[in-house]
């Protein structure tokens, strides 16, 4: 009678134990060939994190919509066919309507409207995008070293960032707006004041999460190892806040580029020969009811664009939400 080989207790019995496969025991799987080989697939954090972003399917055509209009923006005269800052040579002197040589007509001195949005566009999104790069930075820098911390330091800071947050802001960058009226290089003055007034609502945010982390197993361990306090923060505190941060940061892109418009609406923003939105929609007034084109081209631009923003923002939020399971429309 041939040996049944070793025998294991199992709830029913004892059984005998499989042989091994034909080619020989190979080397042993690891925890996911296992969970492969019985049909489940291992995802990454950051694959849920997209699944949940692609099943937001507002967001998913908001992030269609803003690529396109930056392209739209960003194109210039190699799309238009037309200088912003000099009249056509068909429209000298005058305001055309719309047609096919020129989709958003031509303004009073016959400069091409669609090139004038595109640069417009250009100017609002840079101002916009370095804003929400600085605020977001010192936000997230702040935020993660008084959560860190904490005691003395997270109380000096937390105050600080209290005392910002009293300062009326759009009342400091008309002030800072008039000081430098005139100078081309007054945008990138604006983008360092609206950056300075924008960074705090993220660091109470970035504190928080930051609170929780520091107790957690793997900060400790990196302690216990001999991690100095710089790289425990920059390589374990600020990529786990990272969900917080960009969500933070679409929006600051929305409320700078309405901040932006403002102050050249109220024209202490971006200073003629250049131009931006709010400067075309602020001379697009007077004009609204007798040449609309001057007016609803910029407004509708900028209007898509913030909407576009905001909705890819909500996507992002819900995605980063480990809690958040259900399908968005």
């Amino acid at each position: 009678m041939a040996d049944p080989g070793p025998v294991h207790p199992t709830p029913g019995g004892l059984t005998p134990a499989l042989p091994p496969p034909a080619g020989g025991p190979g080397p042993s799987s690891g925890p996911a060939e296992e969970l492969v080989e019985f049909g489940v697939a291992v995802r990454s954090q950051w694959r849920l994190v997209l699944g949940r972003f692609l099943r937001h399917r507002l967001a998913v055509a908001s992030l269609v919509v803003l690529f396109l209009l930056v392209v739209i923006a960003f194109l210039g005269e190699t799309l238009s066919g037309y200088d912003y800052g000099r009249p056509s040579a068909d429209a000298t002197g005058s305001s055309l309507a719309p047609s096919t040589d020129h989709w958003f007509g031509t303004d009073a001195i016959g400069i091409d409207v669609f090139a004038q949005v595109q640069r417009g566009a250009q100017r609002s999104i840079e101002v916009a995008l370095l804003v929400a790069l600085f605020s977001t930075s010192l936000g997230a820098l702040v935020g993660s070293v008084a959560g860190y911390y904490r005691g003395f330091i997270d109380a000096a800071l937390m105050r600080v960032t209290d005392l910002f947050l009293t300062i009326p802001t759009l009342a400091v960058l008309l002030v800072v707006a008039n000081r430098y009226r005139g100078s081309q290089a007054n945008w990138l003055v604006l983008v360092f004041v609206i950056s300075g007034l924008a960074w705090m609502p993220l660091a109470r945010l970035v504190r928080g999460v930051a609170l929780s982390l520091r107790e957690r197993e793997f900060v400790e361990a990196a302690r216990a190892v001999g991690a100095s306090d710089a790289r425990i923060i920059f390589r374990h505190i600020l990529p786990n806040c990272l969900g917080p941060i960009i969500v933070n940061g679409t929006l600051v892109v929305a409320g700078a580029i309405l901040t932006e418009t403002a102050l050249s609406y109220l024209g202490f923003g971006i200073q003629p020969p250049d131009v931006s939105l709010g400067s075309l929609i602020g001379s697009g007034v007077p004009a609204a009811n007798t040449r609309w084109w001057l007016f609803y081209p910029p407004g509708m631009f900028l209007l898509l664009f913030c909407l576009a923003v905001n909705f890819v923002g909500d996507g992002l939020r819900d995605a980063f939400d480990p809690q958040q399971s259900r399908v968005r429309a």
